[in-house]
């Protein structure tokens, strides 16, 4: 069960790690950008995220993995006392 609730936590710090991030920029960027229609519209590639640079890939595996450890750790914690 310990593990269970870990993957969920570092499921957790992948989203707040990097996808609210993203959604911060992007409601930014649809307050100050407009169409001469007065619409906005913004998308988000995930082909060009997913060839990005191994930087992105091995900072999103150590946001998972930091999230995990830490809720890993205390659970283990809180069990032993």
């Amino acid at each position: 069960m310990n593990v269970v609730k870990s993957l969920l936590f570092g499921m957790l710090s992948l989203i707040a790690v990097g996808i609210l991030p993203l959604v911060t920029i992007a409601t930014i960027l649809t307050l100050g950008i407009q169409t001469s229609a007065g619409r906005t519209a913004i998308g988000i590639d995930v082909v060009s995220f997913a060839k990005s640079s191994p930087l992105v890939w091995i900072l999103t595996v150590l946001a998972f993995a930091l999230g995990f450890h830490w809720e890993h750790r205390r659970l283990k914690l809180r069990q032993a006392t």
